[in-house]
Order: C-alpha cells, then structure tokens, then sequence
C-alpha cells in the first residue's frame, strides 16, 4: 500500500475514534465490564445494539456464531439506523470480504457487490432463509429498513442452501411483528432532491395474534442530470401464537423501483465517456476491420485517417464532458420492476428434542427494460469516410418486457440427542425452487447523439424483435446435517446434501429450445475447539456448485461450477467486553467457470480460479454509549486453464489487494440536545485489475487489463434524540473523493461523490 494511502487510512482512523478521547476525558469509570443485557438473543428476533453472537445462517439453527466452523458477520439493525444506509450495499459496506466493482452508491439497480472476489452478491442472497430468486433484470431489491439484520455467511455454502456462489451468502431477516406496541413515522431529504417518507407501526392485537406495517416511499433525482429514482414499498405481517409450541408468521411485500433516464451504463450513475479514446488507440486494426467489411475502404490512406480519427478524439476529449452528463435518450430510458410476494413462516415444537419448521413463499414479479447502447454497425459506417467524426455517437434503442412467477420452499426436522459425553443436534431437510422467466425484446430506434450541442441530432426506427423467451428452472434439493459437541470442548460439524436440477429454455425468434439436467452433492466438515469461554479456533472443508445455462461451440451444455474451500479461523467473545472479533483465512477454488471463448459469439467452460485471503472483524460496544466496527481483508486471486493460455495466472478482476474499514461512533447522553451521537468512519479500497474485453480491438475483441487506482472514503454521522424524536445528519464520502472505477473501452464508472441525508422520525 502507498505512503500516501496509509496517511488517508490513519487520519481517518484518528478521525473515527476521535469521540473516544472525548469518553475518556470525561469518564471516571475504570471497570470496563458490561452488565448483562436482561433479554435472551435469538438469532430470529430483534437485537439491541452492534455485537451479534448468534446466527441462524451458518447451520439452519439458532447457534452461537462462536459453534459455526465458518467466518459469520452481522449487520444488525441497529448498526444500519444510525448510519442511514438506503441499499444492501451500504449495509454490507463495513463488513470484510465483500466488495463493490460498480461502487458502492453508485449503481442501485441490485446488489453488485462480490464475497470473496466470487460472483454478484444478488445471485447468493437469501430473505428469511428462501431463495431470492431472479431472472433478467428482475432481481428483488431489499430495503435495510424493512430488516431486522443482514446475516453474511462467507465460503461454499451450499450444503444448505443449493446453488449458491462459492464465495459465500447473504441472509436478509425480515423485521417481524411481536407482542410490543410501537410506532414509528418518518421523512427524510437527501441529496439529489431526493424525499422520503417511511413509518414502521406494530401492534399487539391479543395474546396470540400481532402485525406489524412497514412501508417506505422514495422520489428524486439521480446522480445524472436529468435523470430521476423513485421506489416505494409497503410490507404488511402477522405473528400468530397458535398454541405453546406452535406459530406462523405471514410476509407480505409489494414494491415497485424506477429509474429514468440511465446513460451509458444502464443505471443513471455517473460515467467517463472513452469509446472515441478507444478508437483512437485501436485505429490501425479498425481501419483493418472496416476494410473486410468494405473493401473500397482500402482506397482510403491508412495514415491520413488514422490522423483524422485522432484529432476528431482530440476533439471530444477538449468538449470536456462531465460525468453527469446523460448521454442516451433521457425520455425512452427507463428501468422498472415490480414485487409482489407472500412469504409463510409454521414453527412446531413438538418436545424438547424435537422441533419442525416450514417455509413457502410464492412471488411475482414484472418490469420492463429500456436502454441505449452505442451500436458498432453503425459507428463503423459512419466513420468509414475520408472525414470520420467522433463527435457524433450512433446508438441503438433496445426495449424489453419480462415477467416471472417464482415459489421456494424449505422444510426441516431439528432433533437433539444425547449419548455419552456427546450432545448432538441433527437436522434433515428438503427445500424446493421453482420459476417461469419470461421476456421479449426488440430494437426499437436508432438515434445519434450529438457531443458538441449534447442532445440527439437524428431519430430513425428500426423495430425488429430480438428476443421472445421463457426460462423455466426446477431444483430440489434434500439435505442433512450434525452437529456433535464432544465433552463440551470439541464440536464436529458434517453436512450432505444432493440437488437435482432441471432447466428448459424455449426462444422463439431464434426458434431454439433446449433441456438440461444437472445434479450434484455437495458437503461441509468443521471442527470448533472451545478452549475456553472466550476463544474458539475452528477449520473446515466446504464445497458450492452453481449451475450454468446455455452451450458452447460444438453444442455442448455447461455443467455446474464447483467450489471448494478450505478454511481456519479464530473467533473470540471476551468475557469483560461486549465484543465479538473474528479472524479466518482461506484457501478457495472455482472449477468450470464459463468464460468468454476466443471467438466473442460464444462462451466456453474452461477457466478455474484459486483466491487465496486474510480477513477480520471486529464488532465492539468496548465502553458505554461507544460503538466500533473494524475490518480489513487481504485477497488475491489468479486464473487458471484460461480458453487463452496468455491470460494464465492473470490476477482475477475487481479484486483489490487490500480493503479496510472503520467506523465508530459515541453518544453523550442527557445533553441539552437531548442524546447526541457523533460517528465517522473511512473505507479504503485498494488497487484492483479489471478485466474486460476490448471491443475496439477488431477483430479479436481480446481481453484488456485495466487499472483501478486505490482510494479512501469517509463518513460521517450527527444526530440526536429528544423526547420521541431522532434527527439525524449523515454524510457520505465528505471528502469527495472521486475516482474512476469499472474503467473499459467504452466508458469508464466514477464512485458516488459527496451525499447527505438529514432524517427526522417520531416514535408513539
């Protein structure tokens, strides 16, 4: 790491914990234990404060963290509220293990982020123990205000929970109704002219039956001029205590997000514009290329127009475009999708051994998707003159609809049982996946775009359908798992699992169907030694698979992906300290990833990665009113068996050597203000290689390495509480740190610059 990010990483440290020379100089106390909170922590309910030690997500049973022969963090959601996050992003954005490739604000369709360096967190992510499932752009968007924690299980995974990424998984639980009266209303302004409202009201109806209603509505702008964001969504539940050992809860969800007006890449953030750079680097095999395709273009002085092309770049480059411009057609841009889902939760306990829980939810969603993109047919003929001008940009329009009906279910058995000196807790389950996608898309209109006056100068239609497809995917899955804790010292963990899997696709346009089926098992072994109330180191085998569509040259079908890993670690829960740190270190391969094969019309299953990392968390209430969270995370991945054998043991994209992160924040209590919290803290994200093909190097279209330079963001947070009112401040990267990340031939992603968000709510 450079001198000079070293010095951003101390001083916002110095920053982060700066209200704790504060506490001390104020604080006469110098017994540092904490008393016992009066409530018992389940792994299903609400938490009070930062410091979660047990999970549900690790083993399908509500256990200490501590017992889990896998690295487990906890975003509880406490640690959510006070700082203000809108996205699982940002939720996650402190945790170790998990990074953003697009930004951490800025690409707010899903979440982008990666665990481990494997695969997009949206397609590993879980509500309430179900699949999230998806398809297309239709992948479901969870807000942070409507959970009650965000569980981050990382490593294979699947064991448990199917097909999943090997780098691990997210949980999201549901704020659930109970049996306290509360009620919580709220507005918010933020930046981009963006408002809010939100209320949270729960209600005890009787002694069995509670529900609870949840619901939040968003409209404003987005980070591209002219572009706008809009969401709402709205989450009725009941609880109902059946008897002494029965209960159900209901979910309810409905939910619509909408962005107009998307820009270069396809989500209304902010972006570099570098395709006339592009050509004006790969101009000599672009004028190759252009030539095989017209062959009257040979006529045309290979030099003079590669001397054209670079001083119409030169041309661009001197308009000095800034990065919110939306360059697109802001009106026929939009991004949409709706939710509507029903989610049933039965718990039955039948003895003290014996114990049964169900869960079903049935889900629908629907959207459309409506973006430009630059079209190379025609940038190719209209720079293919003797006068080739880079100031105008051809694009094309590309409209599509799709819908998907989805319902995931999974049932378990838990039975304790005991022989001597061994205390074992067994669980054997079958869950069940199914969903129908369908979609069509059509080339609507292609227009050009205009740079020098920054507006479309021609429309022309051109509509012709592309795609008219229906997906449908069925796995089922039968699991089973022990647990043996041996003389209250050891605990051995094993686990099995077999899938099968069934997908059919039917295109009518390109009049294609095809059926595949895939099955796998997959297992996890762990040892935890509890040396002692406080430390428990731990190792472990796991393995993931993950299917994958489609075929590659010759016709072949893709069979799944496999992850394996292995994994040791130390957790440790300090008896005087409300805290819980956690260190792992890891060893994982992906076998059969799909690829790009060398020729771009076709992917091929060849390439394997190996990732190797370090990692820590730290979750800390150390003193009274004080909060910290730490992590930072060591990675570095390489390729292998690559279609190109150049691009052999290439460092793998969007990996940075180095991420770190913390946050603090202090609350002085009975201050004319009422309760006063200050927060800050810094994330640093260090170098990282992204990887993406060059579309300007004709004919090959080969793989380019570009760079990611490291950089640092802080946050900050002030906020009271008087009476029944909280209002808040938050404001993210205060610096204004920018720099260009996701950069590629075509353009080049810029972080979210400086936001805030002032929030005010009453509870009654």
């Amino acid at each position: 790491m450079k001198k000079t990010n070293l010095n951003k990483l101390l001083c916002g440290s110095i920053l982060s914990l700066c209200t704790v020379n504060v506490l001390f100089a104020q604080s006469t106390k110098t017994d540092f234990t904490q008393e016992v909170t009066s409530y018992e922590e389940s792994a299903y309910g609400e938490l009070k404060g930062y410091v979660a030690t047990k999970s549900a997500t690790g083993s399908k049973m509500d256990v200490d963290i501590k017992e889990i022969p896998q690295s487990v963090s906890v975003v509880t959601q406490d640690m959510m509220r006070i700082r203000n996050v809108h996205t699982i992003q940002g939720a996650t954005s402190y945790t170790s293990a998990i990074t953003q490739p697009y930004g951490e604000a800025r690409d707010t369709r899903t979440n982008y982020g990666n665990i481990r360096g494997m695969g997009s967190i949206y397609r590993s992510s879980f509500l309430d123990g179900l699949k999230l499932l998806h398809s297309g752009h239709l992948i479901p968007t969870i807000s942070p205000y409507a959970l009650e924690r965000v569980e981050v299980l990382k490593g294979p995974s699947s064991v448990l929970y199917g097909a999943s990424g090997p780098g691990g998984l997210l949980n999201l639980q549901s704020k659930k109704a109970n049996d306290t009266d509360s009620a919580e209303i709220g507005v918010s302004y933020e930046t981009f002219n963006t408002r809010s409202v939100f209320s949270d009201i729960n209600k005890r109806i009787n002694d069995k039956v509670s529900i609870r209603l949840i619901g939040k509505y968003k409209k404003g702008n987005a980070a591209l001029k002219e572009s706008t964001n809009s969401s709402y969504f709205f989450n009725p539940s009941l609880s109902y205590s059946i008897n002494d050992t029965s209960s159900l809860d209901l979910y309810t969800s409905f939910s619509k997000d909408q962005i107009k007006g998307l820009g270069l890449n396809f989500a209304g953030g902010k972006s570099t514009y570098n395709i006339h750079n592009s050509i004006a680097l790969n101009a000599a095999a672009v004028k190759a290329y252009i030539t095989t395709l017209n062959p009257a273009f040979a006529g045309v002085p290979t030099a003079a127009w590669i001397q054209a092309i670079e001083n119409s770049a030169d041309e661009v480059n001197a308009l000095n475009l800034p990065s919110d411009l939306l360059i697109g057609a802001k009106d026929k841009e939009i991004f949409e999708k709706e939710n509507k889902s029903i989610t049933a939760v039965f718990n039955k306990t039948f003895s003290d051994s014996l114990s049964l829980k169900s869960s079903l939810r049935a889900k629908k969603m629907n959207g459309i998707y409506d973006y430009s993109q630059p079209d190379s047919t025609a940038l190719i003929t209209a720079i293919a003159n003797f006068t080739p001008d880079l100031t105008k940009v051809q694009f094309e329009l590309i409209k599509s609809k799709a819908t998907m009906k989805s319902i995931a279910s999974d049932t378990n058995l838990q039975y304790k049982w005991n022989t001597k000196n061994i205390q074992n807790t067994s669980l054997i389950g079958l869950d069940l996946q199914y969903s129908k996608f369908t979609t069509t898309a059509e080339k609507s209109d292609a227009f050009t775009y205009d740079l020098k006056n920054r507006k479309i100068s021609s429309y022309t239609t051109n509509t012709g359908k592309t795609k008219d497809q229906t997906i449908s995917i069925t796995q089922l899955g039968l699991y089973a798992q022990n647990t043996a804790k041996i003389d209250d010292k050891y605990i051995v963990s094993t686990s099995l699992r077999y899938d099968k899997l069934k997908e059919k696709e039917d295109e009518k346009v390109a009049a294609t169907s095809y059926t595949k089926n895939d099955s796998n098992v997959s297992g996890r072994v762990g040892l935890v030694y509890l040396l002692n109330e406080e430390l428990a180191p731990y190792i472990t085998y796991s393995t993931s698979f993950a299917a994958n569509s489609g075929k590659d040259k010759s016709g072949k079908q893709f069979v799944p992906s496999i992850g394996k890993q292995y994994e040791i670690g130390l957790k440790y829960k300090p008896k005087n300290m409300n805290a819980f740190f956690t260190l792992a270190a890891y060893h994982l391969e992906n076998n059969d990833v799909v690829t790009p094969d060398l020729d771009p019309s076709y992917s091929v299953q060849e390439k394997d990665i190996e990732i190797k990392g370090l990692e820590f968390d730290i979750t800390a209430n150390p003193i009274e009113n004080l909060n910290v969270i730490a992590s930072f995370t060591r990675m570095k991945g390489k390729s292998k068996n690559t279609p190109d054998p150049k691009y052999d043991g290439y460092n793998l994209s969007d990996i940075p050597k180095f991420t770190a992160s913390l946050w603090s924040d202090y609350t002085f209590k009975k201050t004319l203000i009422g309760n006063l919290t200050l927060g800050a803290g810094i994330k640093y994200t260090g170098a990282s290689d992204y990887i993406r093909p060059d579309h300007l190097d004709l004919p090959n279209r080969a793989q380019k390495v570009y760079k990611n330079k490291a950089y640092s963001v802080v946050d900050t947070l002030i906020s009271t509480q008087y009476n029944n009112w909280n209002i808040a401040l938050n404001i993210n990267n205060i610096l204004d740190k920018k720099a260009i990340i996701a950069n590629a031939s075509v353009q080049g992603g810029e972080t979210q610059g400086r936001t805030y968000a002032l929030t005010a709510s009453y509870k009654f």
